[in-house]
């Protein structure tokens, strides 16, 4: 049996397959596929795996269908929605749908709103909501921060004080009016930036997901990097079974949750952080002060959808435990970890009170994995 990680911004989920093994993750231009046969009793699916490299990440896909060209054809249609999605919320793509929004802003905020596709729509939608729940702890108008932080990476040291002080003027999630009448939205400050890069994974995972159920085939998993959705569980088996990665020895696992049709999403800086001046910065921006959080945390969240754990995993590193776990409570079937790392090197450990119904027990996660992918 072989480990899979999907990596995301210095997080990490495991994922174990016990129906065989799997390649390790690595970029692929073209779609890769294998095929297996499914367990006894259910010879009417097999198992067909798909990597690409999408978004600046390796997505994957597990679908279970009754032939080749099915799959074949499902899974060329989910990268086709990936790219499309792409294609709409990227920040890096200077032709995206939404850099060409903010370009409106250039000169000072919107005089007027705009229509915009149904994607970004319900993108901006749901990050106003989260926004909201999160106390502006999760902020898709922070974009002017990440890019300052990506040249802080690059060059090992701190954005320069006026050019930060700059963009923290144009951070501010309640600058962004929607109109729901006529779905139409309106930026209303100069040079505003969104940056959908703690939310987008998870919702292209949902949608992909989605398109998969409607194809008839619900027996999937979508996982781009540490953002996983998963449909039915595999054929004859009750439950996904997801390793969580340890903060401190990412070469271990600390525990697993069983999941189907639920996302899951683990955030940390295992591997995305900066040591400047001495000290070390998360990849992960808190809103408040434009710069990368300095507190070791790593947070696994598990909800109905994994934009929401996608979302939700960066708002608790912001908020911190107290905080974080109170936010987690309010969302409906939600549930989150959270991992502190002191300076001794000690971790403590949050829990909120949901998490215990989708831990395995130790004696079950120890046992073979029969099937189950865990």
């Amino acid at each position: 049996m072989t480990v899979k990680k999907f990596t995301r911004a210095g997080a990490v989920l495991i994922l174990l397959a016990g129906l065989a093994g799997w390649r390790s993750a690595k970029p692929a231009r073209q779609s890769e596929r294998r095929s297996e046969s499914s367990q006894p009793g259910t010879d009417q699916f097999r198992r067909f795996d798909y990597t690409q490299r999408k978004m600046g990440t390796i997505f994957e896909l597990l679908i279970w269908a009754p032939d080749e060209k099915t799959a074949d054809d499902a899974a060329e249609a989910a990268w086709a929605r990936v790219d499309r999605l792409n294609r709409e919320l990227s920040d890096y793509d200077p032709d995206s749908e939404v850099n060409q929004l903010c370009r409106r802003t250039a000169a000072g905020p919107m005089s007027e709103s705009v229509s915009v596709s149904d994607d970004l729509w319900q993108m901006l939608v749901d990050s106003v909501e989260a926004a909201g729940l999160s106390d502006g702890a999760f902020d898709v108008t922070v974009g002017p921060l990440t890019r300052l932080q990506r040249q802080s990476r690059k060059t090992s040291q701190l954005p320069d004080p006026q050019a930060l002080k700059d963009a923290l003027q144009s951070v501010g999630w309640r600058y962004i009016r929607l109109d729901p009448e006529r779905r139409r939205v309106q930026l209303l400050h100069a040079r505003m930036q969104l940056d959908f890069g703690g939310i987008a994974k998870g919702f292209t995972s949902d949608q992909v997901i989605k398109l998969l159920s409607e194809r008839g085939l619900r027996h999937a998993l979508c996982g781009a990097a540490g953002d996983i959705k998963t449909g039915d569980a595999p054929p004859g088996r009750g439950d996904w079974r997801i390793a969580i990665q340890s903060l401190k020895s990412p070469d271990q696992t600390s525990d697993y949750v069983h999941i189907h049709d639920y996302g899951v999403s683990t955030s940390g800086d295992t591997y995305r952080s900066a040591e400047i001046e001495g000290k070390r910065y998360s990849h992960i921006v808190d809103p408040r002060t434009g710069l990368g959080l300095t507190d070791r945390i790593g947070v696994t969240t598990v909800a109905r959808d994994a934009m929401t754990t996608d979302w939700t995993g960066t708002a608790i590193s912001v908020l911190g435990p107290t905080r974080g776990l109170a936010m987690i409570e309010r969302i409906d079937g939600a549930a989150a970890r959270i991992v502190i790392i002191d300076e001794r090197g000690n971790e403590k450990f949050y829990e909120s009170r949901r998490l215990s119904q989708f831990l395995v027990p130790r004696q079950a996660a120890s046992a073979p994995a029969d099937g189950s992918v865990h």
